[in-house]
């Protein structure tokens, strides 16, 4: 029984290659039609089919191919929804040389989770918090005025609420930092007795990193730490005077394909 078994598959492997080498055809009459497929938010590449399989083989001279398609991929942190159509030619020279052009005709991308992305806490954008727009928490690089600051090099805490700051940011008003009045935020780091801290301006660090003084991280980059849930704090009253972060990041958190995007479309 044992040697019927092994016959069986013996014989089923020699039809199977009896089958395959008829399918290769290594003649420049090959009827194969050549084109550009897309996947995954991959390259476009290689021949139609089931499988991209990528060999030397080229276009026949006076054969052309043009190619559109619609990539849709999704990428973390953010659950961005990127929809892309890229554009192909390609036309064969000679037998053994072919030339080919490509281009993305358009990018869309749909960000459906905003609060995980460092771009959204941006001084010039919002987030939808509890109904309402306004900028949310941060942990950002501590301002630097002309003065002494106790908080130099430091990551502090930016409270829900921080003023609107057009970009380039540089001279905005950085807001309270949880100051209430009379107090100002300003003579904590640096800057004029009864007045807020600035934002800016940027400036380079040790490790080739520029830095960004009340907008961006404290290891560098423009873009801030994220604050994902505060807790409420009490003076010694037992009256609520502000919050403090329970969750948060002091690196940023970004998309590599799209860093600083800070609009649910774009």
């Amino acid at each position: 029984m044992k040697l019927a078994i092994r016959a069986y598959f013996v014989t089923l492997i020699l039809l199977l290659l009896v089958f395959a080498v008829p399918a290769q055809n290594l003649s420049d009459k090959d009827s194969r039609n050549t084109t550009s497929v897309v996947g995954g938010g991959g390259q476009v590449a290689g021949p139609t089919g089931l499988f991209t399989v990528l060999d030397g083989k080229t276009l026949r001279k006076g054969e052309f191919t043009l190619s559109a398609a619609v990539s849709n991929y999704d990428r973390d942190p953010g659950n961005a929804d990127f929809t892309t159509i890229p554009l192909s030619f390609q036309v064969g020279v000679s037998n053994k040389l072919e030339l080919f052009f490509s281009t993305e005709a358009y990018r869309g991308v749909k960000v459906n989770s905003p609060g995980n992305l460092s771009g959204f806490y941006l001084p010039n954008s919002q987030l939808l918090i509890n109904g309402v727009l306004t900028s949310p928490a941060a942990i950002v690089l501590a301002p630097q005025g002309s003065g002494t600051s106790a908080f130099n090099g430091l990551a502090v805490y930016r409270p829900q609420g921080a003023p609107y700051n057009a970009f380039p940011y540089t001279g905005g008003n950085a807001g309270t930092f949880g100051f209430n009045a009379p107090f100002f935020s300003g003579p904590a780091f640096g800057f004029a007795a009864g007045t807020n801290a600035t934002l800016g301006p940027p400036r380079s660090g040790s490790s080739g990193a520029a830095f960004f003084p009340g907008v961006g991280s404290a290891f560098g980059s423009i873009l801030p730490g994220m604050v994902l849930q505060t807790t409420a704090l009490n003076c010694q009253s037992g009256i609520a005077c502000g919050t403090k972060p329970t969750s948060f990041t002091v690196a940023p958190s970004y998309l590599p394909d799209a860093p600083f995007i800070n609009r649910t479309f774009g």
